[in-house]
């Protein structure tokens, strides 16, 4: 596979890789219009039908992959939006009433994870002392004991629930 293709896609018009070919392709030629013609054909075969319904009207491999963005990413206010929200939504994070500990932190590390993919990094550190505050009063004695604790500057999301799991 050609992992430069989601660049040339990006980028606009595929620039050919050979530099000799590079030379002898003008604007307007028959191989200029295959080209295009591939990459097109490139994206729309890989796409499910469900999807391709979107772009399929679309005149270049540059303007199928602008409309799957916006149709999928959304624009640059739909993503702030998304990225007010999921803040929002970490820092009320908390334990619901006849949750199970496996419950909280699925729910958790399914918020994290949209928070990263989002590009909003918190450190591993804020990551676990929000799960410890946001758990619930059983767990308190084991919560301080864990907080004092040097060993939390290097805890993961992972090793505090088999911890706290352990303690359960």
């Amino acid at each position: 596979m050609d992992y430069s293709m989601i660049d040339i896609v990006k980028n606009g018009p595929r620039v050919p890789m050979c530099q000799p070919m590079k030379d002898k392709v003008k604007e307007g030629d028959p191989i200029e219009k295959l080209i295009h013609e591939f990459d097109e054909a490139t994206i729309g075969k890989t796409l499910p039908y469900e999807i391709y319904h979107f772009i399929q009207n679309c005149r270049s491999a540059k303007e199928m992959m602008d409309t799957l963005v916006v149709s999928y990413e959304g624009t640059d206010d739909v993503k702030a939006i998304n990225k007010n929200n999921r803040n929002r939504r970490y820092e009320h994070f908390f334990w619901k009433k006849n949750e199970t500990l496996t419950q909280i932190f699925n729910r958790f590390n399914y918020l994290v994870n949209d928070i990263l993919l989002l590009n909003m990094n918190k450190t591993k550190k804020s990551l676990v002392l929000k799960f410890l505050d946001s758990i619930n009063d059983s767990y308190e004695h084991h919560v301080d004991v864990l907080k004092n604790n040097e060993k939390i500057t290097t805890m993961d999301l992972a090793s505090l629930f088999g911890n706290l799991r352990n303690h359960e």
